[in-house]
């Protein structure tokens, strides 16, 4: 029986709510670039609201935010420091918690097909070697393709210092067809579900959890439902989990993942948000967090009702 675990929420948002430098299409690297400080108190901010886990800061680290050039020349010093800011703030916890790795989709959340299968190990080696030292965990986020994951684990395999890795999933806005219920949940991409089961097979040596992040709270539900059915299926015990952001239900057409910041939706308050994240959870669900536009509030309500199972899995566990 694995025990829950709570993860933090969106950093980049929190960024900009507590003041830091905060525009498109930098996003939170800004904060790490310009003022760092800000970004160890958000960690804290979530930390002191209940996460267990906390994902380093460096999700817009990568070319499509910051640009070739840039990367180049700092990608490898910023992800470092990513790393050793969320290890100071962990350390410095009255809880422990451990630190998570983030490793970002380098070429456009949301846009699979930009993904550049040449370019992409390298760049995700580079991530993986600089965050070795600091991390107790490795997760993959908001992947739209599995193709992603097949390169992410080969890197966490040769650069890795032996931690797991979570893959994270993305799910569009709606499924085909608009059907809620999860007949046609697929991913951007059109990977299905059997294809994100493939691939954890393929990587069972690394991967032993598969979540669903960055996606409409009433989408992942559905999703969860028939990734929990098919990892049964394959014989694959791994745990599931998800953490939701609260964006609009609809992206503009025109929407590109660094150059929109969309407002909140007012309607996914914490205990809205905590009335869903439930639902997973009774379903099996035992990773749960939030994503962008998920504050310290959000994180404090899912920790206060699963206060008892987070506990006895901090009690329990090594």
């Amino acid at each position: 029986m694995h025990h829950l675990t709570i993860l933090d929420g969106g950093m980049g948002k929190e960024l900009r709510r507590i003041g830091a430098p905060f525009r498109q299409p930098e996003w939170s690297a800004l904060a790490l670039m310009d003022a760092p400080e800000f970004v160890f108190q958000a960690h804290t901010n979530f930390i002191e609201a209940g996460a267990q886990t906390i994902i380093t800061n460096n999700y817009a680290v990568v070319p499509y935010h910051l640009g070739d050039d840039v990367i180049a020349d700092r990608g490898a010093a910023l992800t470092c420091a990513s790393g050793e800011l969320a290890r100071q703030a962990a350390d410095a916890a009255a809880h422990p918690v451990s630190v998570a790795g983030s490793l970002p989709p380098l070429f456009g959340s949301y846009e699979p097909e930009h993904f550049d299968a040449v370019r992409a190990p390298a760049l995700y080696s580079m991530i993986v070697a600089s965050l070795a030292p600091f991390v107790d965990l490795w997760v993959a986020e908001t992947l739209s393709l599995v193709s992603e994951l097949d390169v992410i684990a080969e890197a966490v395999r040769q650069h890795g210092a032996g931690q797991r890795l979570w893959a994270a999933f993305a799910l569009p806005d709606h499924y085909s067809g608009d059907d809620k219920h999860g007949a046609h949940i697929a991913l951007r991409s059109g990977d299905t579900i059997d294809d994100i089961v493939a691939a954890v097979g393929r990587h069972r040596d690394v991967v032993d959890a598969v979540l669903f992040n960055c996606s409409l709270p009433e989408q992942i539900g559905p999703a969860l439902m028939e990734l929990t059915a098919k990892l049964a299926d394959a014989g694959l015990d791994v745990r599931t989990g998800a953490y939701a952001n609260a964006f609009p239900d609809a992206h503009a057409e025109d929407y590109a993942a660094n150059s929109v910041i969309y407002e909140r939706r007012d309607d996914l308050t914490a205990e809205a948000y905590g009335d869903i994240v439930d639902e997973w959870v009774a379903g099996g669900a035992t990773i749960i967090g939030g994503c962008c536009d998920m504050y310290p509030e959000h994180i404090a309500e899912l920790a206060r009702r699963h206060a008892s199972a987070t506990a006895e899995g901090s009690a329990t566990s090594d």
